[in-house]
Protein backbone atom coordinates (compact mmCIF):
# COMPACT_ATOMS: atom_id res chain seq x y z
CA UNK A 1 0.00 0.00 0.00
CA UNK A 2 1.03 3.62 -0.56
CA UNK A 3 0.21 6.53 1.75
CA UNK A 4 -0.06 9.86 -0.07
CA UNK A 5 -1.52 12.07 2.70
CA UNK A 6 -1.62 11.66 6.48
CA UNK A 7 -3.42 13.46 9.31
CA UNK A 8 -2.74 12.13 12.81
CA UNK A 9 -5.06 13.13 15.66
CA UNK A 10 -2.99 11.76 18.55
CA UNK A 11 -0.11 9.36 19.12
CA UNK A 12 -2.08 6.35 17.84
CA UNK A 13 -5.14 7.44 15.85
CA UNK A 14 -5.12 9.09 12.46
CA UNK A 15 -6.42 9.21 8.90
CA UNK A 16 -4.76 8.89 5.51
CA UNK A 17 -5.38 8.85 1.80
CA UNK A 18 -3.58 6.24 -0.26
CA UNK A 19 -3.66 3.35 -2.68
CA UNK A 20 -4.22 -0.25 -1.62
CA UNK A 21 -2.75 -3.12 -3.59
CA UNK A 22 -2.72 -2.56 -7.34
CA UNK A 23 -5.69 -0.18 -7.31
CA UNK A 24 -4.91 3.33 -8.52
CA UNK A 25 -8.00 4.89 -6.95
CA UNK A 26 -7.49 6.73 -3.67
CA UNK A 27 -8.83 5.12 -0.50
CA UNK A 28 -9.66 6.56 2.92
CA UNK A 29 -7.59 4.80 5.57
CA UNK A 30 -7.52 4.87 9.38
CA UNK A 31 -4.90 3.76 11.90
CA UNK A 32 -5.11 3.13 15.64
CA UNK A 33 -1.48 2.10 16.20
CA UNK A 34 0.48 5.15 15.05
CA UNK A 35 0.64 4.29 11.36
CA UNK A 36 1.86 0.69 11.32
CA UNK A 37 -1.44 -0.88 10.27
CA UNK A 38 -4.42 0.67 8.53
CA UNK A 39 -8.06 -0.19 7.81
CA UNK A 40 -9.73 0.77 4.55
CA UNK A 41 -12.78 2.72 5.74
CA UNK A 42 -13.69 4.27 2.38
CA UNK A 43 -17.36 4.99 1.67
CA UNK A 44 -18.92 3.70 -1.52
CA UNK A 45 -18.56 6.36 -4.22
CA UNK A 46 -18.73 6.32 -8.01
CA UNK A 47 -15.43 8.04 -8.78
CA UNK A 48 -12.05 8.77 -7.22
CA UNK A 49 -12.01 11.06 -4.19
CA UNK A 50 -11.71 14.74 -4.98
CA UNK A 51 -11.14 15.90 -1.41
CA UNK A 52 -11.37 15.11 2.26
CA UNK A 53 -11.43 16.88 5.60
CA UNK A 54 -10.52 15.15 8.86
CA UNK A 55 -11.69 17.05 11.95
CA UNK A 56 -10.86 14.61 14.75
CA UNK A 57 -10.55 10.89 15.44
CA UNK A 58 -14.24 10.29 14.66
CA UNK A 59 -15.43 13.03 12.28
CA UNK A 60 -14.49 13.22 8.59
CA UNK A 61 -15.98 14.35 5.27
CA UNK A 62 -15.07 13.09 1.78
CA UNK A 63 -16.36 13.97 -1.68
CA UNK A 64 -15.71 12.70 -5.19
CA UNK A 65 -15.50 14.05 -8.73
CA UNK A 66 -18.96 12.97 -9.87
CA UNK A 67 -20.95 15.67 -8.07
CA UNK A 68 -22.75 13.05 -5.97
CA UNK A 69 -23.57 13.93 -2.36
CA UNK A 70 -20.56 13.99 -0.07
CA UNK A 71 -20.16 11.46 2.74
CA UNK A 72 -19.67 12.13 6.44
CA UNK A 73 -18.65 9.73 9.21
CA UNK A 74 -19.10 10.37 12.92
CA UNK A 75 -17.71 7.04 14.12
CA UNK A 76 -14.23 6.83 12.63
CA UNK A 77 -15.31 5.45 9.27
CA UNK A 78 -17.43 2.55 10.47
CA UNK A 79 -20.46 4.12 8.78
CA UNK A 80 -21.02 6.99 6.35
CA UNK A 81 -24.06 9.14 5.61
CA UNK A 82 -24.79 11.47 2.70
CA UNK A 83 -24.57 15.21 3.17
CA UNK A 84 -25.41 18.11 0.86
CA UNK A 85 -23.70 18.08 -2.55
CA UNK A 86 -20.35 19.85 -2.19
CA UNK A 87 -20.06 20.39 -5.95
CA UNK A 88 -16.60 20.70 -7.46
CA UNK A 89 -15.24 22.14 -4.25
CA UNK A 90 -11.83 23.73 -4.22
CA UNK A 91 -11.59 24.08 -0.45
CA UNK A 92 -13.58 22.76 2.53
CA UNK A 93 -12.95 23.56 6.18
CA UNK A 94 -14.85 22.68 9.36
CA UNK A 95 -14.22 24.54 12.62
CA UNK A 96 -16.24 21.98 14.62
CA UNK A 97 -18.84 19.30 14.02
CA UNK A 98 -21.44 21.83 12.82
CA UNK A 99 -19.75 24.97 11.45
CA UNK A 100 -17.84 24.98 8.19
CA UNK A 101 -16.89 26.80 4.99
CA UNK A 102 -16.98 25.81 1.32
CA UNK A 103 -15.29 27.41 -1.69
CA UNK A 104 -15.91 26.32 -5.28
CA UNK A 105 -13.70 27.73 -8.01
CA UNK A 106 -12.66 27.23 -11.61
CA UNK A 107 -9.16 27.73 -12.99
CA UNK A 108 -9.04 28.68 -16.67
CA UNK A 109 -6.98 30.51 -19.27
CA UNK A 110 -3.92 29.92 -21.44
CA UNK A 111 -1.74 33.02 -21.61
CA UNK A 112 -3.01 34.10 -18.19
CA UNK A 113 -4.35 31.64 -15.63
CA UNK A 114 -7.50 33.02 -13.97
CA UNK A 115 -9.25 31.81 -10.83
CA UNK A 116 -13.00 32.37 -10.68
CA UNK A 117 -14.87 31.78 -7.40
CA UNK A 118 -18.22 30.28 -8.32
CA UNK A 119 -19.57 29.65 -4.84
CA UNK A 120 -18.66 30.62 -1.28
CA UNK A 121 -20.89 29.25 1.46
CA UNK A 122 -21.12 28.38 5.15
CA UNK A 123 -22.88 25.61 7.05
CA UNK A 124 -24.23 25.43 10.60
CA UNK A 125 -25.38 21.81 10.51
CA UNK A 126 -22.31 19.78 9.61
CA UNK A 127 -22.70 20.19 5.85
CA UNK A 128 -26.33 19.10 5.53
CA UNK A 129 -27.24 22.53 4.14
CA UNK A 130 -25.15 25.45 2.91
CA UNK A 131 -25.91 29.17 2.83
CA UNK A 132 -24.29 31.27 0.11
CA UNK A 133 -22.35 34.29 1.32
CA UNK A 134 -20.01 36.85 -0.25
CA UNK A 135 -16.68 35.49 -1.52
CA UNK A 136 -13.44 37.37 -0.88
CA UNK A 137 -13.32 40.23 -3.39
CA UNK A 138 -10.79 40.74 -6.14
CA UNK A 139 -9.24 38.45 -8.71
CA UNK A 140 -6.61 35.78 -8.65
CA UNK A 141 -6.14 32.65 -6.59
CA UNK A 142 -7.53 32.61 -3.06
CA UNK A 143 -5.24 31.08 -0.42
CA UNK A 144 -7.64 30.84 2.51
CA UNK A 145 -7.71 30.22 6.26
CA UNK A 146 -10.66 29.93 8.67
CA UNK A 147 -9.72 30.67 12.32
CA UNK A 148 -13.33 30.34 13.56
CA UNK A 149 -16.92 30.07 12.34
CA UNK A 150 -17.15 33.80 11.56
CA UNK A 151 -13.57 34.80 10.72
CA UNK A 152 -11.79 33.98 7.46
CA UNK A 153 -8.85 35.48 5.63
CA UNK A 154 -7.59 35.06 2.10
CA UNK A 155 -4.53 36.03 0.11
CA UNK A 156 -5.56 37.03 -3.40
CA UNK A 157 -2.81 36.92 -6.01
CA UNK A 158 -2.96 36.72 -9.79
CA UNK A 159 -0.79 34.40 -11.86
CA UNK A 160 0.20 34.33 -15.52
CA UNK A 161 1.19 31.25 -17.46
CA UNK A 162 4.20 29.63 -15.81
CA UNK A 163 7.37 29.75 -17.90
CA UNK A 164 10.57 28.39 -16.41
CA UNK A 165 12.67 31.11 -14.75
CA UNK A 166 10.12 33.81 -15.62
CA UNK A 167 8.29 35.42 -12.67
CA UNK A 168 4.61 34.52 -12.65
CA UNK A 169 3.26 36.07 -9.43
CA UNK A 170 1.29 39.22 -10.12
CA UNK A 171 1.64 42.20 -7.80
CA UNK A 172 0.21 43.87 -5.86
CA UNK A 173 -1.33 41.05 -3.81
CA UNK A 174 -3.94 41.55 -1.11
CA UNK A 175 -5.17 40.12 2.17
CA UNK A 176 -8.97 39.96 2.48
CA UNK A 177 -10.59 39.52 5.90
CA UNK A 178 -14.15 38.86 7.09
CA UNK A 179 -15.38 38.79 10.69
CA UNK A 180 -19.06 38.09 9.92
CA UNK A 181 -19.03 34.87 7.93
CA UNK A 182 -18.48 36.53 4.56
CA UNK A 183 -21.08 39.26 4.94
CA UNK A 184 -18.45 41.99 4.59
CA UNK A 185 -14.75 41.95 3.74
CA UNK A 186 -11.82 44.28 4.45
CA UNK A 187 -9.11 44.45 1.79
CA UNK A 188 -5.50 45.51 2.39
CA UNK A 189 -2.52 45.61 0.05
CA UNK A 190 0.33 43.50 1.37
CA UNK A 191 3.87 44.87 1.47
CA UNK A 192 6.62 43.45 -0.71
CA UNK A 193 9.74 42.08 0.97
CA UNK A 194 12.64 44.50 1.37
CA UNK A 195 14.86 44.62 -1.69
CA UNK A 196 12.22 43.35 -4.10
CA UNK A 197 10.35 45.31 -6.71
CA UNK A 198 7.58 44.96 -9.28
CA UNK A 199 8.41 44.79 -12.97
CA UNK A 200 5.92 45.95 -15.59
CA UNK A 201 5.85 43.92 -18.81
CA UNK A 202 3.86 44.65 -21.90
CA UNK A 203 0.72 42.50 -22.15
CA UNK A 204 1.62 40.71 -18.90
CA UNK A 205 1.10 43.25 -16.10
CA UNK A 206 3.29 43.71 -13.01
CA UNK A 207 5.33 40.88 -11.50
CA UNK A 208 7.66 40.30 -8.60
CA UNK A 209 11.04 40.65 -10.31
CA UNK A 210 14.37 38.79 -10.17
CA UNK A 211 13.29 35.98 -7.81
CA UNK A 212 12.07 33.32 -10.25
CA UNK A 213 8.65 31.68 -10.17
CA UNK A 214 6.76 32.22 -6.92
CA UNK A 215 3.81 30.82 -4.99
CA UNK A 216 2.09 31.32 -1.66
CA UNK A 217 1.77 28.71 1.07
CA UNK A 218 -1.11 29.97 3.15
CA UNK A 219 -1.72 29.50 5.92
CA UNK A 220 1.28 27.95 7.60
CA UNK A 221 -0.31 28.95 10.93
CA UNK A 222 -3.66 30.54 11.70
CA UNK A 223 -5.32 31.39 15.00
CA UNK A 224 -7.59 34.21 16.11
CA UNK A 225 -4.57 36.31 17.08
CA UNK A 226 -1.67 35.30 14.79
CA UNK A 227 -1.53 34.50 11.09
CA UNK A 228 1.45 33.18 9.16
CA UNK A 229 2.02 32.56 5.47
CA UNK A 230 5.02 31.93 3.23
CA UNK A 231 5.95 33.53 -0.07
CA UNK A 232 8.19 30.92 -1.70
CA UNK A 233 10.22 31.65 -4.82
CA UNK A 234 12.96 29.87 -6.72
CA UNK A 235 15.70 32.27 -5.64
CA UNK A 236 14.38 33.86 -2.42
CA UNK A 237 11.57 33.11 0.05
CA UNK A 238 9.96 34.91 3.00
CA UNK A 239 7.82 34.24 6.07
CA UNK A 240 5.00 36.74 6.71
CA UNK A 241 3.55 37.10 10.23
CA UNK A 242 0.77 39.40 11.45
CA UNK A 243 -0.70 39.81 14.93
CA UNK A 244 -3.32 42.41 13.96
CA UNK A 245 -5.40 40.77 11.19
CA UNK A 246 -3.15 41.93 8.36
CA UNK A 247 -2.79 45.60 9.24
CA UNK A 248 0.99 45.22 9.55
CA UNK A 249 3.35 42.35 8.74
CA UNK A 250 6.73 41.10 9.94
CA UNK A 251 8.59 39.74 6.90
CA UNK A 252 11.57 37.44 7.50
CA UNK A 253 13.82 35.74 4.92
CA UNK A 254 13.67 31.96 4.81
CA UNK A 255 15.44 29.23 2.78
CA UNK A 256 14.60 29.58 -0.91
CA UNK A 257 12.73 27.09 -3.01
CA UNK A 258 9.40 26.84 -4.75
CA UNK A 259 8.39 23.28 -3.82
CA UNK A 260 7.97 23.32 -0.06
CA UNK A 261 5.80 22.18 2.82
CA UNK A 262 5.66 24.12 6.10
CA UNK A 263 3.96 23.33 9.39
CA UNK A 264 3.80 25.30 12.64
CA UNK A 265 2.44 23.66 15.80
CA UNK A 266 2.30 27.03 17.60
CA UNK A 267 3.39 30.61 16.76
CA UNK A 268 7.08 29.85 17.36
CA UNK A 269 7.91 26.22 16.46
CA UNK A 270 7.73 25.09 12.85
CA UNK A 271 9.37 22.96 10.16
CA UNK A 272 10.15 23.54 6.50
CA UNK A 273 10.71 20.70 4.01
CA UNK A 274 12.00 21.93 0.68
CA UNK A 275 13.49 20.58 -2.53
CA UNK A 276 17.10 21.68 -2.94
CA UNK A 277 16.98 24.41 -5.64
CA UNK A 278 20.49 23.40 -6.82
CA UNK A 279 20.01 19.62 -6.75
CA UNK A 280 16.47 18.57 -7.67
CA UNK A 281 17.00 15.01 -6.44
CA UNK A 282 17.69 16.19 -2.89
CA UNK A 283 15.70 17.84 -0.13
CA UNK A 284 16.35 19.84 3.02
CA UNK A 285 14.52 19.82 6.34
CA UNK A 286 14.71 22.96 8.50
CA UNK A 287 13.29 23.95 11.88
CA UNK A 288 12.52 27.31 13.46
CA UNK A 289 11.94 28.00 17.16
CA UNK A 290 11.40 31.76 16.84
CA UNK A 291 8.42 31.99 14.53
CA UNK A 292 10.39 31.91 11.27
CA UNK A 293 12.85 34.71 12.01
CA UNK A 294 15.66 32.16 11.52
CA UNK A 295 15.89 28.53 10.40
CA UNK A 296 18.24 25.69 11.35
CA UNK A 297 19.05 22.90 8.90
CA UNK A 298 18.17 19.60 10.60
CA UNK A 299 19.14 17.24 7.80
CA UNK A 300 19.66 16.75 4.09
CA UNK A 301 17.53 14.00 2.58
CA UNK A 302 16.80 12.21 -0.66
CA UNK A 303 13.18 13.32 -0.39
CA UNK A 304 12.00 15.65 -3.15
CA UNK A 305 8.41 15.98 -1.93
CA UNK A 306 7.21 15.97 1.69
CA UNK A 307 3.92 16.41 3.55
CA UNK A 308 4.59 17.13 7.23
CA UNK A 309 2.29 16.21 10.13
CA UNK A 310 3.65 17.10 13.59
CA UNK A 311 1.65 16.64 16.80
CA UNK A 312 4.05 18.52 19.07
CA UNK A 313 7.68 19.65 19.26
CA UNK A 314 8.98 16.06 19.20
CA UNK A 315 6.45 13.70 17.57
CA UNK A 316 5.69 13.88 13.88
CA UNK A 317 5.02 11.93 10.71
CA UNK A 318 5.74 12.70 7.08
CA UNK A 319 4.76 11.33 3.70
CA UNK A 320 7.88 11.59 1.57
CA UNK A 321 8.56 10.79 -2.06
CA UNK A 322 11.65 10.46 -4.24
CA UNK A 323 12.69 9.20 -7.63
CA UNK A 324 10.45 11.49 -9.68
CA UNK A 325 10.01 15.18 -10.38
CA UNK A 326 6.48 15.17 -8.93
CA UNK A 327 5.09 12.85 -6.27
CA UNK A 328 2.00 11.95 -8.31
CA UNK A 329 4.07 10.43 -11.13
CA UNK A 330 3.94 6.66 -11.54
CA UNK A 331 7.68 6.21 -10.94
CA UNK A 332 7.65 8.12 -7.64
CA UNK A 333 8.73 6.12 -4.60
CA UNK A 334 6.65 6.89 -1.49
CA UNK A 335 7.57 6.41 2.16
CA UNK A 336 5.78 6.94 5.46
CA UNK A 337 8.21 8.06 8.16
CA UNK A 338 8.01 9.02 11.85
CA UNK A 339 10.17 11.09 14.18
CA UNK A 340 10.29 11.24 17.98
CA UNK A 341 13.05 13.85 18.30
CA UNK A 342 11.66 16.85 16.44
CA UNK A 343 12.82 15.76 12.99
CA UNK A 344 16.50 15.06 13.63
CA UNK A 345 16.07 11.33 12.95
CA UNK A 346 13.30 9.41 11.19
CA UNK A 347 12.05 5.84 11.23
CA UNK A 348 10.65 4.36 8.02
CA UNK A 349 7.29 2.68 8.66
CA UNK A 350 5.99 -0.23 6.62
CA UNK A 351 2.25 0.43 6.55
CA UNK A 352 0.06 -2.63 6.09
CA UNK A 353 -3.65 -3.24 5.75
CA UNK A 354 -4.84 -4.83 8.98
CA UNK A 355 -8.12 -6.16 10.37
Amino acid sequence: MTITYIKMMDMTTGWAEGQVGTEEASRILRTTDGGGTWRDVSPLIREDFRGSFFLDAQLAWVWDRSGDPARRTQDGGQSWTSVEDLGRSHDIWFNDSQHGWKLEATVWGLSFVQFDIESFATTQDGGQTWQETNPPPGRGSAFMAFPDAQMAWAIRAGFAKTIERVPNLGVPFHVQTTFDGGGTWTSRTMPLPDGTYALERAYEGSYLADVGNCAFISPVYSSIAIWKLALTCEDQSWMYTTANQGKTWIISPMPAGLEADIQFIDPTIGWLAIRDPLSHSQGHLYQTTNGGQSWTLLKRTGWTGVQLDFLDAQIGWAVACSGAWYCYQDDAIHALVRTTDGGQTWQILQPQIGP
